[in-house]
């Protein structure tokens, strides 16, 4: 009985320890992320329960959907926040809003001026970071990064070819990210000339295009049955975009979370956060090609100064 016992031990130290553990995370402040229906239809919602688990685990303490109405009041919002608030065992963390829920962010900080709120601004311009101090932070892409990796992908895609790519822009883009894009290919080796079109038209007698990269606009190009490898700025669910789809730069709130709240863990008032990069491995048939992808996108998480 007693070597039974003594065997016993170790084991009941183990589901102790656990169930402390998970006690612990449970009991620390969550993070929550406000999402509205629609886009949770587009992104796709075992997407989100995948994104809900990483970060969770990344942070080492629960992320919860606030999930809401399209164009919810500010009052309703709030309201959404509170209540997910008051199923946990203390107040959130931080709060992260997308940006179009501006006045909603606004109004919950002055309710609850103890919890820090963040704006998450997509593709625009992010503020100028004072409000953080009164618990407004603010986060948005880091396109110049993102092109710079676009440009990085696009010269594996290439393959030596020096072939055209064009690259579809947004009204965000500034000339700073075009070049990114242009150092991109040359940090890679290639001699692919980059092209910078206002619509597909301008393609239409285009030879030699090895991809294309469509950053924010250009998506009317993927309804003319594409023979390209393409590039994807979205949020949507890659199982929903076109077959040509290899590469998705996702800027999306689950995307950029858990950066963005070390970032206010740190009392960083705001910045920019490169988009989370998804190579759809299933379409690339070359699997050179893609070994090529995975490795040069692993290592180009930051662009290298001028």
């Amino acid at each position: 009985m007693k070597r039974r016992g003594g065997k016993l031990v170790p084991v009941i130290a183990v589901i102790l320890a656990l169930a402390g553990t998970a006690l612990f995370f449970l009991s620390r402040p969550p993070v929550l992320i406000v999402t509205d229906v629609p886009f949770a239809v587009l992104y796709g919602p075992r997407r989100i329960l995948t994104r809900q688990i990483r970060a969770s685990a990344a942070l080492f303490r629960l992320v919860r959907p606030v999930l809401i109405a399209e164009g919810a009041g500010p009052d309703v919002l709030v309201f959404a926040i509170e209540d997910a608030a008051s199923q946990g065992f203390s107040r959130p963390f931080c709060v992260l809003i997308p940006a179009r829920y501006a006045e909603s962010a606004w109004r919950y900080r002055e309710q609850f001026p103890g919890t820090p709120v963040a704006l998450l601004e997509g593709r625009s311009e992010p503020g100028n970071g004072d409000a953080g101090s009164e618990g407004l932070f603010e986060f948005s892409t880091d396109r110049e990064t993102d092109l710079y990796r676009a440009g990085i992908g696009a010269a594996v895609l290439d393959r030596g070819k020096r072939g055209k790519i064009p690259v579809f822009q947004d009204r965000f883009t500034q000339m700073t990210e075009m070049e990114a894009f242009r150092r991109g290919l040359r940090d890679q080796g290639s001699e692919a000339e980059p092209l910078f079109p206002r619509s597909y038209v301008e393609l239409a007698n285009a030879q030699d295009i090895s991809c294309v990269i469509l950053a924010g606009s250009g998506t009317d190009y993927l309804d003319q049955n594409p023979a390209f490898p393409v590039m994807l700025f979205t949020w949507l669910d890659p199982e929903i975009t076109a077959k040509e789809t290899v590469i998705v730069f996702d800027d999306s709130p689950w995307a950029l979370a858990v950066p963005a709240v070390k970032m206010i863990a740190g009392n960083q008032t705001g910045g920019r956060i490169p988009s989370d990069i998804l190579i759809i491995s299933e379409r690339i048939a070359d699997k050179d090609i893609l070994r090529q992808l995975k490795n040069a996108l692993r290592g180009s998480r930051q662009k290298p100064a001028e």
